[in-house]
């Protein structure tokens, strides 16, 4: 070959070789962001009960003296009891009159922190107990958002339930149907009820109401374990169903690579 054209290979080689190694050296493209399931599963043993109101916080006066606060926490008890003996367990926010923060002597639980509360817990079922003199039977309440097809990377806070909202719905037709089954009057509604808005969970307010026109019977003992043993029979069932909603994931996390130093990539 002559000197002239083994230049020329050569030079045409070098080029080659080039182009090869600044492929190989691009990095690779980040992955399309895809649903997910959300972090950590369903701990499909817990169950969330907020018993509505507490401390200075009386609620709604039901009848000449009784207090939604008292009612809520009563049927909280009666639940938690029957709850525990299932195999369940049962996170309350709070066990006494008031609901107070721990840590915090005398400072008071907002909303807020029972939904942080029931958020950490990442329960199977969250049940937010009230109570009224208005009407008969329980009355169940989901979420009006409308539902999210997947479960964003930052949740809004006041948004966060979206993507839980249809999971909430059938909890509700369950637990409905379970009152019919036990002769307990019903009415089911969708309501924005803080903080059911901001629960990454089922999640129901369940609203006690009188079992006949006296406002009194709201306190009577045999309805109250009537009702909470349709609940703790229906949440049996409802623990084996339950499903998280798909979460996509953070875009740190889809385009996070390698650093040279850090062979494994970011950790979480």
């Amino acid at each position: 070959m002559k000197p002239t054209q083994q230049l020329a290979a050569a030079l045409t080689l070098a080029v080659a070789t080039a182009t090869c190694l600044s492929q190989m050296q691009k990095p690779a493209a980040p992955a399309p962001a895809v649903p997910q399931p959300a972090p950590g599963p369903l701990n499909r043993n817990t169950i969330v009960l907020d018993a509505a109101h507490g401390g200075g916080d009386s609620g709604s006066r039901i009848g000449d003296s009784t207090l939604e606060k008292d009612v809520t926490l009563a049927l909280a008890f009666r639940l938690r009891s029957l709850l525990a003996a299932r195999g369940f367990t049962v996170v309350m926010t709070r066990e006494n009159d008031a609901a107070l923060r721990a840590g915090a002597p005398g400072a008071a639980l907002t909303l807020d922190d029972r939904a942080g509360t029931a958020n950490h817990a990442r329960a199977v079922a969250c049940l937010l107990l009230h109570a009224t003199g208005a009407g008969q039977g329980v009355h169940l309440y989901s979420s009006e958002l409308d539902a999210a097809p997947v479960e964003a990377a930052v949740l809004p806070w006041l948004t966060a339930q979206a993507a839980w909202v249809p999971q909430s719905a059938q909890l509700e037709a369950s637990l409905g149907a379970a009152m019919k089954r036990a002769g307990v009057p019903l009415v089911s509604s969708r309501a924005s009820v803080r903080p059911v808005d901001s629960l990454t969970c089922p999640a129901l307010v369940v609203e006690l109401a009188p079992e006949g026109d006296d406002r009194a019977s709201i306190n009577g003992s045999d309805y109250q374990q009537r009702v909470a043993e349709a609940i703790a029979g229906t949440l049996i069932f409802w623990s084996r169903q339950a499903q998280s909603p798909l979460r996509l994931p953070s875009e740190r996390a889809v385009n996070a690579t390698p650093a040279p130093n850090n062979p494994q990539g970011d950790q979480p």
